[in-house]
């Protein structure tokens, strides 16, 4: 299952901003995809909320996706994240 190494690299740089910014909460996650990759919304949510569903930090957390329009751009980018 491809979104789920996805969403685990997504969580190590999640992570690493929640100790340094001291994060209470994740509101929104906006990703940038390839036109070309396979990744959807719908099934990036569903891994990212079974693997944070212990984590209240996570509880709110939703994962927005836009589709670049250069096919030779980057699988995903992380362009920004809203937090508490």
């Amino acid at each position: 299952m491809h979104e789920l190494s996805v969403v685990q690299n997504l969580l190590k740089v999640l992570e690493k901003l929640r100790k340094e910014k001291n994060v209470s909460a994740f509101l929104k996650i906006n990703l940038t995809v390839n036109p070309l990759s396979c990744l959807d919304e719908e099934n990036i949510n569903f891994t990212f909320h079974s693997l944070t569903k212990d984590d209240p930090v996570y509880k709110n957390a939703k994962i927005c996706i836009r589709r670049s329009d250069d096919p030779l751009s980057r699988e995903f980018i992380l362009d920004n994240v809203e937090i508490l």
